[in-house]
């Protein structure tokens, strides 16, 4: 973690210690010591325990006793986080093609061209977090932080379990059963499906947004639970006719 963070900035302290626990540097269930984080930042211990009360609220730490702990991850949960983020995706991209405004475009777009060039890399934390900054942009767009709020917290949640799904030990990278050509697909799927969301939120269609979220979701779920429960993806059925939120 970075060692030159202004301690007036609890937010920047937050973001390092959330971007630390996405990147599984601060893996599941470790005990966050606030002095020790607070040492390695170089910033006092309020910024620190005014970060892990964020993190409480984001669904990334969680209370242990006295303690503050990484979130551990219950995989019999795992069909409620993705009925949740169904749910609130289709509910954020519907709000986004309403209310956008230029400026909120302009970071849509920056981001899903910055998405488009991580792809050419090898490093799947930094595609992974190109991605994430694309949908965090749409879910800003929306203009409304109470489901903004639902929605971030899933999208983080899933993010982070596909992260682990696809996690060795020192490095995150994207293992078998996936192969170079079904990584190539599934970037490549992942790009139109941005460009399709742009597209239908710059001009405002509502109900196309929302389908389009429905099959970015089903691309999403499809790619974790290929490794997570070895699905097959020519043999699960998947239900594309969900009446609107």
């Amino acid at each position: 973690m970075d060692k030159a963070v202004d301690e007036r900035d609890g937010q920047k302290v937050a973001r390092k210690i959330r971007e630390a626990i996405l990147r599984l540097e601060l893996r599941p269930g470790l005990t966050l010591d606030e002095a020790d984080l607070a040492e390695k930042m170089n910033v006092s211990r309020t910024p620190v325990r005014e970060a892990i009360i964020q993190l409480i609220s984001d669904g990334l730490v969680q209370r242990h006793g006295r303690k503050a702990i990484v979130a551990t991850m219950d995989f019999d949960e795992v069909p409620k986080l993705y009925d949740a983020l169904l749910v609130s995706s289709r509910l954020i991209h519907r709000l986004a093609a309403e209310h956008r405004t230029e400026e909120d475009l302009a970071a849509i777009e920056r981001t899903m061209l910055d998405f488009e060039q991580s792809t050419d890399i090898s490093n799947g934390v930094a595609r992974s977090e190109a991605n994430l900054q694309f949908h965090l942009a749409i879910s800003r767009a929306a203009h409304n932080r109470y489901f903004s709020g639902f929605y971030d917290s899933a999208l983080l949640s899933t993010i982070r379990l596909a992260r682990a799904c696809f996690a060795q030990v020192g490095t995150v990278e994207y293992l078998n059963p996936t192969t170079k050509e079904e990584l190539a697909a599934h970037l490549a799927e992942t790009e139109r499906q941005h460009r399709a969301l742009f597209a239908a939120i710059k001009a405002g269609s509502v109900e196309l947004a929302d389908q389009i979220a429905v099959d970015h979701y089903v691309l999403t779920r499809r790619r974790v639970e290929k490794v997570l429960f070895h699905v097959d993806p020519a043999v699960e059925q998947v239900d594309l006719s969900v009446a609107p939120p």
